[in-house]
């Protein structure tokens, strides 16, 4: 079962679940009503919730579960959802104390990372095959399978080129600017330089 959740920006002012927040529909500074769909294996809606606007999706979980035992009576329910809503917290409080709840969820990137630390992962796996299965001690008890995306390594190759070219764009000028005689100049090549690397670091994790 898939408890995704969205939310539409609002107009008038006397609706109780309305809250300003991040807008999906890139109506910036508007109120928000968020709801949550609640779907089987198969996609079917099966019920549905509305929430106030501000509220994080990892926040709905609880709900949903009870909602899942309470009402439809199931006794073993596999919750997909993405890293944001099935976060750890989630995972320890909601979901690991009720039996016969699993879940399906994407790890975060500083995991992942250390999955390659501890040597529970390495991209050699992909030489024969796109899909993996491997183990962590640090998630004991579960699956993790590990996936090449050819699409994913393409966009990255492109954002990485593209990083490197501004980077060799930016750091140009300062050169340029390095070689004026004035002083003042070399100090404003320095000051250029911490902005221009500060600036590409943001872009580069933002991306």
């Amino acid at each position: 079962m898939a408890p995704p959740t969205s939310s539409r920006y609002f107009e008038g002012h006397n609706c109780p679940l309305a809250k300003v927040d991040y807008s999906r529909d890139g109506k910036k500074g508007t109120s928000q009503i968020a709801f949550g769909l609640l779907t089987d294996s198969t996609g079917c809606p099966v019920a549905v919730e509305v929430f106030d606007g501000n509220t994080a999706d990892a926040k709905t979980v609880s709900s949903q579960i009870q909602k899942i035992r309470g009402r439809f009576g199931l006794s073993r329910v596999v919750l997909v959802g993405d890293r944001g809503m099935l976060t750890d917290a989630r995972i320890r409080e909601d979901l690991r104390p009720n039996e016969g709840f699993e879940w399906m969820t994407a790890l975060r990137n500083t995991q992942i990372r250390k999955l390659i630390v501890n040597k529970s992962f390495q991209f050699s796996f992909f030489d024969e095959t796109d899909i993996a299965e491997i183990s962590d001690p640090d998630f004991p008890g579960e699956r993790l399978i590990v996936c090449r995306n050819p699409l994913l390594a393409t966009e990255c190759a492109r954002k990485r080129k593209e990083l490197l070219e501004a980077t060799e764009k930016e750091l140009e000028k300062i050169v340029q600017a390095t070689k004026r005689e004035k002083r003042t100049f070399m100090t404003l090549a320095k000051n250029q330089f911490i902005i221009v690397c500060y600036r590409l670091i943001l872009k580069q994790t933002s991306g």
